[in-house]
């Protein structure tokens, strides 16, 4: 009798559900190319706005839940949005790479969320445009470690952002193939971003680095790059002014806080590599509580609200619009908390 009762709630996982959901708003949105940008629910319309880069980490985050879910959905709908950006791959002959040319300015995060894309599929030039697109990141590098943002432009701008994808990309490429040009280039990096945050700390640069340097550390197991993701993280948890528990986070900024929670994330597995049980404690409070506040800004009534509009995450209590950026972190922070064993 125990055993009926309690298998209902042994099976119960409100955050695999929540990720589901999350995918199925994907599959809900796509239009002839891929992707709607943004929607608004509560005028039941999507916008005509885009965002090739957001839409770009979008598709990476479709690929991975096509292999976390094993739904093959997924497959095509990434596959449908690869071959939409695809069509704006350009070759440079000269330099030997490849981008993805599909607005004004060429950004150095399209590279990497197409190496990071085609790293969870097996299309059929996977390992042609890996090695084109990581030539243009390596072509990015300057002599001080730092990476331009911009292909084709003195630009100096977004080093909170793009520089951290493209770490991590090609950390991702070479934990599949030991290139260690991969390698050296992030060792190269990792003095003048370190430096650069001590100069201007700045939570938009804490996930994407956190994640590179995460891979970074096992690889070399230098304990400066593990203080570095620690103190990344510790000023995440600082700026979300916990109690003295390291408890109560105030997450009122809305949906940001997925961002955020993916490189405490990666905090905590080096914390938990390290056995540093004050910093896993506190990192998997602040993942958990985060956790929770996603799921509160998801639709899930289908009821109440139209088909488009659930598994949808607002971007706060009182906002009507949606859009794929916000799902991607969603699903992403979610499903890595969730390969931790946080949630």
């Amino acid at each position: 009798f125990l055993t009926i009762l309690l298998v209902p709630f042994l099976n119960s996982d409100k955050y695999r559900e929540s990720i589901q959901l999350g995918g199925e708003w994907f599959l809900n949105s796509q239009n002839d190319g891929f992707l709607f940008y943004t929607y608004d629910y509560e005028k039941n319309i999507y916008t005509g706005e885009s965002h090739a880069l957001r839409e770009t980490a979008s598709l990476w985050s479709i690929s991975k839940l096509a292999n976390y879910l094993n739904d093959p959905r997924y497959k095509t709908l990434a596959n449908k949005g690869f071959s939409h950006f695809e069509n704006y791959f350009y070759h440079d002959q000269e330099n030997d790479f490849i981008i993805l040319n599909i607005t004004k300015s060429q950004k150095l995060g399209y590279s990497a969320f197409m190496i990071l894309t085609l790293l969870e599929s097996e299309h059929p030039q996977k390992q042609y445009y890996l090695e084109k697109f990581s030539n243009g990141i390596l072509h990015q590098q300057n002599e001080d470690g730092s990476l331009s943002s911009y292909f084709y432009s003195s630009d100096p701008g977004n080093q909170n952002y793009y520089p951290g994808e493209a770490l991590f990309a090609i950390m991702s490429l070479y934990e599949q193939t030991g290139e260690i040009k991969y390698l050296q280039a992030t060792q190269k990096a990792f003095p003048f971003y370190k430096d650069y945050f001590q100069g201007e700390q700045n939570t938009a640069f804490v996930p994407w680095q956190s994640r590179a340097y995460n891979k970074l550390y096992k690889v070399t197991q230098e304990q400066e790059v593990a203080d570095f993701v620690f103190e990344m993280n510790d000023f995440m948890i600082d700026y979300h002014a916990p109690d003295e528990n390291c408890q109560n986070f105030d997450f009122s900024r809305g949906s940001v806080t997925a961002v955020y929670m993916e490189g405490v994330n990666m905090a905590y597995e080096l914390a938990r590599l390290l056995n540093d049980q004050e910093r896993m404690t506190c990192y998997s409070n602040f993942i958990e509580e985060g956790a929770d506040a996603i799921l509160a800004l998801q639709i899930t009534d289908k009821k109440n609200y139209p088909l488009s509009a659930v598994g949808g995450i607002r971007g706060s209590w009182d906002s009507t619009e949606m859009r794929v950026d916000r799902n991607q972190h969603a699903v992403i922070a979610l499903m890595e908390a969730k390969e931790l064993r946080i949630l």
